[in-house]
């Protein structure tokens, strides 16, 4: 049966995580890479780049001589609501130093790049923008003659029934007409492979008997857990460092209110020193007078 471990980089943890509805999937992204050794990767919405920083992540640590393009607006849509041009910096800050130099960041419609990208040049395409259906199918057939003959197709969020979200319906069209592969955590992620003379680099796995399937699902669901698990930590000390930041500045915020009612406490206790001091004088002139 087909052995992950055969492909360590799938047990590397990812440069960048930050949450995401994709980081359970790294593994299997870093696994799929070096099991197909593509020459050119796109993927169509990317926002963060969890996914996209993994494919490089792997090419990068295989030494591969891939090119990898990320095309997204990076302005949001209505499922995942609009955000602003810090998404797109934070996620240069982090690419560009590393993989600056095979990958290149492309701020556009689906539309408007795939005009950039000739016939029978993508191994490997990642679909992952704007979930509604008219919207896929019309992004899947746009690309697909741009699909070498050995390419493959990942199409995430097929498993998710809400909000207008679509991918389920076109993954339930395409794999009727492709040997393809599917993992059912993290809302669902799906592999085509619609090249028309693939090499062996992914056979096994489409092969694969249901019960085989079914251990391999496991395997990288279980690696991916481990990196919510992750997350889940990162941010509980993320909350308690904010926690223990924001106690510190009232603490710092109210220092100087009790230094003031420190100087009032001393002020009231010399005056109530002096009265003490003025009674005694008093109540000893009374005795005299007596």
């Amino acid at each position: 049966m087909l052995n992950p471990l055969n492909h360590p980089v799938c047990l590397s943890y990812p440069q960048r995580l930050v949450s995401s509805a994709w980081a359970e999937h790294v593994p299997f992204a870093m696994f799929l890479v070096d099991r197909l050794r593509p020459k050119t990767v796109v993927e169509l919405g990317t926002f963060s780049g969890v996914s996209y920083c993994a494919f490089c992540q792997a090419i990068d640590e295989l030494g591969l001589a891939s090119r990898c393009y990320a095309v997204d607006t990076w302005k949001g849509d209505p499922q995942t609501g609009c955000f602003g041009p810090e998404v797109l910096e934070d996620l240069k800050q982090h690419h560009d130093s590393r993989y600056g130099g095979f990958s290149t960041l492309i701020q556009s419609t689906f539309d408007e790049a795939a005009g950039d990208f000739a016939a029978a040049t993508i191994d490997l395409l990642h679909m992952d923008g704007y979930h509604k259906y008219d919207l896929m199918k019309h992004d899947f057939e746009n690309w697909l003659p741009k699909m070498t003959d050995r390419g493959v197709v990942l199409i995430h969020d097929i498993h998710v029934r809400k909000r207008g979200f679509g991918a389920w319906k076109l993954w339930c069209q395409l794999k009727r007409r492709y040997p393809h592969f599917e993992l059912l955590h993290e809302s669902g992620l799906g592999v085509l492979e619609v090249g028309q003379n693939c090499d062996n680099s992914l056979q096994e796995l489409f092969e694969l008997r249901e019960s085989d399937r079914a251990v391999i699902r496991q395997f990288f669901s279980q690696l991916g857990q481990r990196l919510s698990l992750r997350l889940e930590k990162d941010h509980a000390v993320a909350s308690l460092a904010w926690q223990v930041d924001d106690k510190q500045k009232q603490i710092e915020s109210l220092t100087p209110q009790i230094a003031q009612k420190s100087e009032a406490i001393d002020w009231l206790t010399a005056q109530v020193g002096e009265k003490d001091n003025t009674l005694a004088s008093l109540a000893g002139q009374v005795d005299d007078k007596q």
